[in-house]
């Protein structure tokens, strides 16, 4: 019986520890897909083109970038040149928790660029920009 309690205690103890060493990777995995999301670009010399790449990278357990490369190219130089640099503009990326492997240092991330017609990046026509214009012009209160 007191074997069995031992047991029990030694089970419990353990288990917290290992949650929070997998909860801390997660966390670690989110804010470095927060980091790189937020230094998302699209290219505009690729306006109309879509692409999905592979960028892989290994940074150091400060959360340096030590390398970068394509793992699996858009064909389109633009887009794979802009997969490079969110890596690069999202350095310092978060520090490694420390329970986690030299090996997992290196990551590989998929990326799509989607087809980005200028007005979906807040660009309009001529006839656009007026009818606007006007639309915010008739909400003007007059003679308030």
């Amino acid at each position: 019986m007191l074997r069995r309690i031992g047991c029990i205690a030694l089970l419990t103890a353990i288990s917290p520890s290992a949650y929070a060493q997998t909860d801390g990777i997660a966390e670690w995995r989110k804010q470095m897909g927060i980091r790189l999301s937020s230094n998302k670009r699209f290219p505009p010399q690729a306006l109309g083109q879509t692409g999905n790449v592979t960028v892989g990278f290994r940074i150091d357990r400060t959360g340096k970038l030590v390398s970068s490369w394509l793992e699996e190219s858009t064909g389109i130089l633009a887009l794979d040149e802009a997969a490079l640099a969110i890596v690069q503009r999202s350095e310092p990326f978060p520090i490694p928790p420390p329970d986690l492997d030299d090996d997992r240092l290196r990551v590989a991330v998929p990326m799509t660029f989607a087809n980005r017609p200028p007005s979906s990046l807040g660009y309009r026509s001529f006839d656009e920009e007026q009818a606007a214009i006007k639309a915010k012009m008739g909400t003007i209160c007059r003679g308030c």
